[in-house]
């Protein structure tokens, strides 16, 4: 069964009409479940966990990511081959998964497939996003793959990562959004109107932000159903036996 973690509740959409508390799961479909999991890696680790013991025997990370390289713009698809740690360490996605998804995605897509880096905070501004992509050569970062591809990798399950560019190598994201923002993802709407009243200045750059927004989510919805029968091909294609060896 596949097992999908998400972090964000608008990510949820992209995928189903449901609303799911964090940190609880639904089924999908009789052969998918996903998980809301809230923002960081130890709420992802724990998703993971919630989707394996309802059964899930592979797993896929699906969300957005901020962009390190200015080459992605808002809405990129990004199929990373790869997953850098905080700490460096380095996590294949399955390869054979990987294969399927690629081919179905860069039909229709412009597919990256370079690294995607963990980040233990939200990367703010440029300078940290350009410091992070020079000392990891990945090209974006989000808080909860690294956790997931840790968790299959002891558990010796498949993993795949598949995520939409949100903001740019230029975004910086205004202080305002950050002091809004609360651990599951969502902006408390009275502290948010209250500081952007604060701070004018920031207009500009949140019509920006929410043009970028709505690119990412379109790509995601758009993406979801392909993704999903892609992923359920692959899984139909190896046998409970062959999972472990699965895995590139």
């Amino acid at each position: 069964m596949l097992g999908i973690v998400v972090a964000l509740p608008w990510e949820l959409k992209s995928l189903t009409r449901q609303t799911l508390q964090v940190g609880t799961c639904r089924r999908l479909r009789n052969n998918t479940t996903v998980a809301l999991s809230g923002i960081g890696a130890e709420r992802a680790r724990a998703a993971a966990a919630l989707l394996v013991s309802q059964g899930a025997t592979a797993l896929l990370s699906w969300g957005c990511a901020a962009a390190l390289d200015e080459r992605l713009t808002a809405g990129s698809v990004l199929l990373p081959q790869c997953v850098i740690g905080a700490t460096g360490e380095s996590h294949r996605v399955s390869s054979q998964w990987h294969c399927r998804l690629y081919q179905t995605l860069s039909a229709q897509y412009s597919v990256r497939t370079d690294a995607l880096v963990e980040s233990a905070a939200l990367v703010k501004t440029p300078s940290e996003k350009q410091a992070l992509a020079q000392q990891t050569q990945a090209i974006a970062t989000d808080m909860e793959s690294a956790a997931q591809a840790r968790f299959a990798r002891e558990h010796q399950l498949p993993f795949i990562v598949v995520r939409a560019i949100v903001d740019s190598a230029s975004t910086h994201l205004p202080e305002n959004v950050m002091q809004s923002l609360d651990s599951e993802g969502e902006i408390n709407v009275r502290s948010f109107l209250h500081n952007v009243l604060l701070r004018p200045t920031d207009w500009i750059t949140m019509a920006k932000l929410g043009i970028q927004f709505r690119a990412a989510r379109k790509t995601l919805k758009t993406t979801s159903a392909m993704v999903l029968e892609a992923s359920q091909i692959y899984l139909n294609s190896i046998s409970p036996d062959a999972v472990i060896s699965s895995r590139g």
